[in-house]
């Protein structure tokens, strides 16, 4: 879960922090960390009550009705393709960073290994997928590390701009998706075999160690490089910290990037298979190849593409998942239900509910207005 949640929205986050401050990235970190906490855990419940696997359509059908899981369709397909095509953006930029002098300049090369090996390990299933999802996060809390311990006595106090109120929203979008878990849990409900302990602790831990990762490395890189921080991150550091680090750094990002490209893949791929029946092999291609074929057609603007599907796609899922957590609590045939509600120990109130829907409708709309101005 940790290997989903750190990948791409975290390499953006840096230049939006020093555009909007460093109290809105504090304020946002902790605001949609808790919102996503919250529709983990409603994910979660909807998992563990339900006997069969689905994905998120195939669950938002049992509570809202077909309807319902046309509507949530698009959005999640919109903004896990969307979030493949970031993976690809910057994942080929970093690797030709790595491997520029031996192979040259190319990014469609790149681009072309990274799709390559993603869809060696998505087409090998599940239990592939955990592997490398352990030896990556292993790979990514040294690498951090390393790169705090190396770059921490090149931080300038001044480079942390407080705030700019003109810019308060514009970090948002790329926040919801550096945060995003949601993809994971059906795969995780899986490993645990559906245990609601270990699965809430599984949601809670991978939270508190992905905002640690993701506080850590926007810190250090805003601290660095200051208003030199390119969209990328990674990039923009490379005159100051040593090549070594750099090096290492840039391997990091790939390998955690890696980790997200096989969770979302497989996400899509499951969507497609089990929610609308689409044959195995065939899911499998088009979870992996569309958003290559998008990046083919020249779609490469990384911050636009990570802040819109973080709004506008994350936004809109969410709002479908706070919808069925409300159904769960007031349909009579769900009331019927044994311990209808086991990842909560509490019932949240609706107010809550209702806030969060307000939220993530004022984040989506924001960035559809503003998004030709990222």
């Amino acid at each position: 879960m940790v290997g989903y949640i750190v990948g791409v929205g975290m390499f953006g986050l840096p230049y939006l922090t020093v555009r909007a401050g460093w109290l809105v990235f504090v304020v946002l970190l902790v605001v949609l960390g808790l919102a996503q906490y919250f529709l983990q855990l409603i994910y979660a419940n909807i998992i563990v009550t339900n006997g069969s696997f689905h994905r998120l359509p195939g669950y938002v059908e049992k509570y809202l009705g077909l309807k319902g899981k046309w509507a949530v369709f698009p959005a999640k397909l919109i903004g896990n393709y969307g979030a493949l095509l970031a993976y690809i953006i910057i994942s080929s930029i970093f690797l030709r960073q790595l491997l520029g002098r031996f192979l040259g300049e190319n990014l469609i090369l790149y681009a072309s290994i990274i799709v390559a090996l993603a869809a060696i390990v998505v087409f090998r299933g599940i239990r592939a997928i955990s592997k490398v999802e352990l030896y990556m996060s292993a790979l990514l809390f040294f690498v951090i590390g390393v790169m705090v311990y190396k770059g921490w006595e090149t931080i300038e106090a001044e480079n942390y701009l407080v705030i700019d109120w003109k810019n308060i929203l514009l970090p948002f979008g790329a926040m919801l998706m550096a945060l995003d878990g949601n993809g994971s849990l059906p795969i995780v409900g899986r490993l645990v075999k559906k245990d609601v302990v270990l699965f809430k602790s599984v949601i809670r831990t991978s939270m508190i160690l992905s905002s640690l990762i993701l506080t850590l490395f926007v810190f250090v890189i805003v601290g660095i490089s200051g208003a030199n921080t390119t969209p990328d991150a990674l990039v923009g550091v490379q005159k100051i910290l040593a090549n070594g680090v750099i090096t290492l750094v840039l391997i990091f990002g790939l390998f955690s990037i890696m980790t997200s490209i096989i969770g979302v893949a497989e996400s899509i791929k499951e969507t497609l298979w089990w929610d609308f029946k689409v044959n195995k092999t065939l899911a499998w291609a088009l979870a992996v190849f569309v958003p290559y074929i998008l990046y083919l057609a020249g779609i490469t603007d990384l911050i636009g593409v990570i802040s819109f599907i973080g709004a506008v796609g994350g936004g809109f899922c969410a709002i479908i998942m706070l919808s069925v957590f409300l159904k769960i609590q007031s349909a009579p045939w769900v009331k019927k239900k044994k311990n209808k509600m086991p990842m909560f120990k509490y019932k949240p109130p609706n107010a809550l509910v209702y806030l969060l829907m307000v939220l993530f409708a004022i984040g989506m709309i924001y960035e559809i207005v503003n998004f030709n101005l990222i």
